[in-house]
């Protein structure tokens, strides 16, 4: 999609050129008017323009003016003079100046204006300067691969890798130096406190600093990608660098010994930082080794547990080196997948949960309550009590949902379902939380049709008084207090298409309004229907029109012409 500007003092002109644009239906394009040169400059000032076509004499300044001023900004921006007999020679002279790409004489025929606008569309097209570009971008790129590698190991986190070759294709964008079929090993580390005198920037050299210590003692037997977050605290990502050197032919003792060396080294590497940071940098800062190397899809809750035992960081001024052991939590294999809160499969366990229980299907109920609330399973006190507090506000909620939280804790004791710790055991605390439950399921009545329609009623008079506000699916959800999942596909069941296509659908409603009946910008409109900024808001009302907003103003507006 290219943008051109047309600029000449004649009304006539301008628009008999304009509507002349609009209907080359083989060109995407969207045409902006200027009726003399400053209204072009303050154009040209706010959107980036493509292609200029200029009358080559106008007052108060001349097309080759315009032409240079242009130049100053949008140096990529091409322009097509329109000229009269006597300004062949001034219009051949601008054009041995660069950037102008032809001339055009005012009375031409449509035909020829159209292939000087092809031309530049052409030039535009054209990868002459692409050496110069790539080694640019090359340069940026290499300044931005930190946070790159960062963005891509902590998606990593949030979502398992679907496979190996994905993986590498990722980390070979990211530029991280690891191998995607063997484990990695994961150390924290934070600094304990500031003086007050250090502002942000010295920090963050601070800590960069930090990284280079580490990186010096590290580089000759290990790759590693380290990364900072939440201020003051930063992350290793390890392997042994024998692995990247010497191919894939390793049995099963050699990488375990391999692990085992880096570890060793590893734990000396780290005292050795420390004494440095605290020598050089005047600063104090803790480390948490791992206690075994993790497959990458363990990967987030490896970080997180860590992250836990290092603790919140700064201001405390002890400084430590801890390594994983039996004595703390997360070392089972049980332990190393329970996280509920990071677990994607653990929402996914309580959203299933909350439908069973609004459907009324006992048994299935059962099944899954029992398979979550093992306490095999569960292997430590604070996971104990977020699955508790879990299951108990998911219970509460769809009783006050459902009409039946007076009547249910009349009968239950309401402490005892809100207080982990009034139990005398978990296998009590989940006895009880299934015995609120069981008195939930043996009230069940099927939701009737209409309480459903009621319900879809609501979220149409919701969404279409704030088409400008969040309407996420968690919003929504919250608003009918239902969960996000149960409300998606009964919003599909009863309507028969998506929650989402219903929102974009009124939005686009309401933007047609406004374009046709108010002189709002577009980038107003595009806000007041909730889109952040205008180029989003231009593909979705493109997509389902078939033209721009601009262009579905200019319908009605073609009259004024």
């Amino acid at each position: 999609m290219y943008r051109i500007l047309i600029v000449d003092d004649e009304p006539l002109i301008v628009n008999s050129m304009y509507r002349m644009l609009q209907e080359a239906a083989h060109l995407e394009l969207e045409t902006y008017r200027a009726y003399n040169v400053y209204e072009a400059l303050e154009c040209l000032k706010q959107t980036r323009i493509d292609v200029v076509i200029s009358d080559i004499r106008m007052p108060g300044m001349s097309g080759i003016d315009l032409h240079r001023k242009i130049m100053e900004s949008w140096p990529r921006c091409k322009v097509i003079f329109l000229t009269g007999y006597n300004d062949f020679d001034y219009a051949r002279h601008a054009i041995r100046t660069g950037g102008v790409i032809d001339y055009v004489l005012k009375n031409e025929d449509d035909h020829i204006i159209l292939t000087a606008v092809e031309k530049a569309f052409a030039q535009l097209d054209q990868a002459d300067d692409r050496t110069d570009y790539m080694l640019n971008a090359r340069k940026m790129l290499q300044m931005a691969i930190p946070a790159l590698q960062k963005n891509t190991l902590f998606d990593l986190m949030r979502d398992s890798p679907t496979s190996r070759k994905e993986l590498e294709k990722r980390f070979e964008a990211s530029e991280i130096p690891l191998l995607a079929d063997k484990c990695i090993y994961l150390v924290t580390g934070r600094v304990d406190s500031w003086t007050e005198d250090i502002g942000e920037t010295d920090r963050m050299l601070l800590l960069y600093a930090c990284q280079n210590i580490a990186e010096e003692y590290l580089a000759p037997t290990i790759a590693n990608v380290s990364v900072v977050f939440e201020s003051n605290k930063f992350v290793w990502f390890m392997q042994p660098k024998e692995f990247l050197t010497t191919g894939n032919d390793w049995n099963e003792a050699q990488e375990a010994q391999a692990w085992h060396h880096m570890k060793t080294r590893v734990y000396s590497i780290l005292e050795a930082v420390q004494q440095t940071c605290r020598q050089l940098l005047k600063i104090s800062i803790s480390l948490v080794m791992g206690r075994e190397p993790v497959e990458w899809k363990e990967l987030g809750v490896q970080f997180h547990y860590l992250k836990s035992l290092l603790g919140p960081g700064a201001n405390s001024g002890q400084e430590l080196l801890i390594l994983d052991s039996d004595q703390f939590g997360l070392n089972t294999e049980q332990g190393r997948r329970y996280y509920l809160s990071e677990s994607q499969q653990g929402r996914k366990q309580l959203e299933l949960l909350e439908h069973y229980l609004a459907n009324g299907q006992r048994e299935r109920f059962t099944t899954l309550f029992d398979e979550m609330m093992s306490q095999h399973d569960i292997p430590e006190y604070k996971f104990q009590l977020e699955m508790f507090y879990s299951l108990s506000l998911s219970l509460i909620s769809y009783a006050i949902r459902v009409g039946l939280f007076d009547e249910l804790f009349r009968r239950m004791d309401l402490g005892k379902t809100t207080q982990y710790d009034a139990h005398e055991s978990w296998s009590d605390a989940a006895a009880y939380l299934f015995k609120v439950a069981d008195e939930l399921l043996r009230q069940y009545e099927p939701v009737p049709e209409e309480q459903n329609q009621r319900l879809i009623t609501s979220i149409h008079e919701y969404v279409q008084s704030h088409l400008g506000g969040d309407l996420s699916l968690t919003k929504l959800a919250t608003v009918v207090h239902h969960s996000p999942t149960y409300l998606s596909r009964l919003y599909k069941r009863m309507t028969g298409k998506m929650l989402s296509d219903y929102i974009t659908e009124e939005r686009m409603k309401k933007a047609q309004d406004q374009l046709a009946h108010s002189n709002m910008k577009i980038q107003e409109i595009a806000v007041q229907v909730g889109y952040e900024a205008a180029p989003q808001f231009n593909r979705s009302f493109k997509k389902m029109f078939k033209m721009t907003p601009q262009a579905y103003r200019d319908l009605f507006n073609t009259g004024a012409d």
